[in-house]
């Protein structure tokens, strides 16, 4: 008898102590189920997931593997609302606080992101789909030069933004400075994180002197470019600064040129 009244006693105290459906349920965690989406051949790395409370606090941060890419991840959360973000393809950006920033002399890494609306996690369960956007624009640069060869030009483009705050995928302000590369068809490239404003600058260096300081944000904004779309254009700039000094600023290649100005 004792025995019984023994393994009673630890049933009902087992089921007090779980969530049952009879029971204020509220306490008990909701499990979010987050779907990461196709595209993950667009980036590269791990994929970092976040999650953010109605007052802006972090409630998680996890690293997904890339083999997990495409799939879909389930995690607990305490029941309430809350949003969703992520990014992937940072190398060299590294987390400061909640931005993600780049460091002064290097070009913005190839990086995709994402950041959702409210989600109602006052059930037991709830969802979020992850689609990831483009939030870097790689520029291309056609310059003009008094020779046929590029040897003794150097550019480098200077901003105010170095980064995004991974948790409203806002610009983050900070010196933005790197030099830009030439690729095979002999033109100037470099990758520029989302601006929030036009202070973008190029700087022509030809034999280590400074030659022209170009407003490039200023180019692109009078292009009717929008920094503020989901997934950001590339930029082709044609300047000739040594022969007519007119420049051209196109958003989809060199053949649709959009905008052209006297410098």
């Amino acid at each position: 008898m004792k025995a019984k009244r023994y393994i009673l006693g630890a049933m009902l105290c087992a089921a007090m102590a779980s969530c049952t459906v009879k029971e204020d349920r509220g306490p008990c965690p909701c499990v979010l189920e987050i779907f990461l989406g196709d595209g993950s051949d667009q980036y590269t790395g791990k994929l970092s997931l976040s999650g953010w409370d109605t007052g802006g606090g972090r409630l998680f941060l996890d690293r997904i593997e890339p083999q997990q890419h495409g799939a879909s991840y389930s995690r607990k959360v305490e029941k309430g609302f809350l949003w969703v973000c992520a990014y992937a393809g940072n190398g060299s950006m590294s987390l400061k606080g909640d931005k993600l920033v780049i460091p002064e002399g290097k070009e913005c890494d190839a990086v995709w992101a994402y950041c959702g609306g409210t989600v109602d996690a006052t059930g037991e369960s709830a969802e979020e789909h992850v689609v990831m956007h483009k939030q870097y624009a790689t520029v291309h640069v056609r310059l003009d030069t008094p020779s046929p060869g590029t040897d003794n030009v150097v550019l480098r483009a200077k901003g105010t933004s170095n980064g995004f705050d991974i948790s409203t995928l806002a610009p983050s302000h900070g010196n933005f400075h790197c030099f830009a590369a030439l690729d095979e068809e002999m033109h100037f490239v470099f990758r520029v994180p989302r601006q929030h404003d036009d202070s973008l600058e190029l700087e022509i260096f030809l034999d280590g002197v400074l030659s022209r300081t170009v407003p490039a944000g200023e180019l692109i904004a009078n292009s009717g470019y929008s920094w503020e779309q989901d997934d950001l254009e590339d930029i082709y700039l044609s300047l000739s600064l040594f022969t007519s000094a007119r420049s051209t600023v196109s958003v989809s290649g060199w053949d649709t040129e959009a905008h052209e100005i006297t410098l």
